[in-house]
């Protein structure tokens, strides 16, 4: 199984908010065993969003940022657009809204409720921690809200469906220059086209290494251990 992960938000495109949501899903994904195809970030704008979910290409889609209740969050209306469907209240997003403002003791501001009109046909996320309904739509195009620990906890409401073929993982971590591996990772390539190979240079140089077949991994990691430690 594969996905491509969107993140909606001038914020980012700006830099004025930091980018935690792809980086935590990607490593979430791949425990799961589902295989990040792309990252993008896109802004907040209907056109911009509608044709890259569109234009996306993989098993699963998921999408975060822009479901709030403010002129700028337009990630609901994109959708509807990039499926062809219209905007409506739906009783089980309504209830994620009340909800929300229950736990504060409070009733939903009028304006509040925007946040439960979703595309037509749509599954709602429930969100155990804030306000915003999720939903999903063609049973492979996820929508969280931007916020990092609504998305987390909503996703895990989720994450069997994103179960696929376990990937095994393991590291070297050499002080050697990355240069001077060149050659051992370029025959461990060669010898072991089972597993996929990384190098990451920073004060050391981090190597990791993934199969979907273990004993070719482990063989792998004892083969370049013995030429780059």
């Amino acid at each position: 199984m594969d996905a491509i992960i969107i993140c909606v938000g001038d914020e980012i495109l700006s830099g004025d908010v930091t980018d935690l949501n792809s980086t935590w899903l990607a490593r979430r994904l791949a425990e799961l065993g589902t295989i990040v195809k792309r990252i993008e970030v896109i802004p907040d704008d209907v056109a911009a969003i509608s044709s890259t979910v569109k234009s996306s290409r993989a098993d699963k889609v998921l999408i975060t940022g822009g479901l709030g209740p403010t002129h700028d969050d337009v990630t609901r209306q994109a959708i509807a657009v990039a499926f062809g469907r219209k905007l409506a209240r739906n009783d089980e997003a309504v209830k994620v809204v009340e909800a929300a403002a229950a736990r504060r003791h409070a009733s939903p501001r009028p304006q509040s409720y925007v946040m439960a009109e979703i595309p037509e046909g749509a599954a709602v996320i429930p969100n155990p921690v804030g306000a915003a309904p999720g939903f999903i739509i063609d049973g492979r195009v996820y929508v969280f809200p931007g916020v990092p620990a609504e998305m987390k906890s909503m996703f895990e409401l989720v994450k069997d469906d994103f179960n696929g073929k376990k990937l095994f993982v393991d590291w070297l971590v050499t002080r050697r220059p990355e240069s001077d591996i060149v050659s051992e990772l370029n025959e461990a390539v060669g010898m072991f086209p089972e597993v996929s190979f990384g190098s990451y240079p920073s004060d050391v140089v981090k190597v990791k290494m993934k199969s979907y077949d273990p004993e070719r991994l482990r063989a792998a990691k004892e083969w370049l251990a013995g030429r780059i430690l």
